[in-house]
């Protein structure tokens, strides 16, 4: 095969490259507002309200972070992966050594469990008996 051949072949492999990666722009969709994301994240907005936590100033934050489903708050909250990490979030920051557990805050677990209320009900049960022997107090100005 001639170098001209092989230039020929370059520019069509890359045009259909372009072509197709134009195409994934123009379909792909970031967007996860939907009615149902909406309408949870007021619900959720509500419940917050009313156990007096506070809630972001901008309502998209649950849209955008939570969906429709309850995204990663939903997907395994007390298995043993997602026990592990949420236990692993309890601690003073520090790294190695110094790492150490803390007694969380009530309202923490509070707005947690009226996230899995709103998105995931049938994980709230669960959820209640894995955090029972916690010891909470009041830690932080929420």
């Amino acid at each position: 095969m001639s170098e001209s051949n092989n230039n020929w072949l370059y520019w069509a492999i890359g045009g259909v490259v372009l072509v197709l990666c134009i195409i994934g722009l123009i379909t792909y969709s970031q967007e996860k507002e939907t009615q149902q994301a909406v309408a949870k994240a007021r619900q959720l907005t509500q419940k917050l309200d009313a156990a007096g936590l506070r809630t972001p100033d901008d309502p998209k934050v649950f849209v955008r972070t939570l969906g429709d489903d309850g995204g990663v708050v939903c997907d395994n909250p007390t298995e043993s992966y997602g026990k592990a990490l949420f236990f692993d979030q309890l601690t003073n920051g520090a790294d190695f050594v110094g790492r150490r557990p803390v007694i969380i805050d009530r309202d923490i677990l509070r707005g947690v469990a009226l996230i899995l209320e709103t998105y995931c009900p049938d994980e709230l049960e669960h959820y209640r008996d894995a955090i029972d022997d916690l010891k909470t107090d009041d830690t932080t100005d929420l």
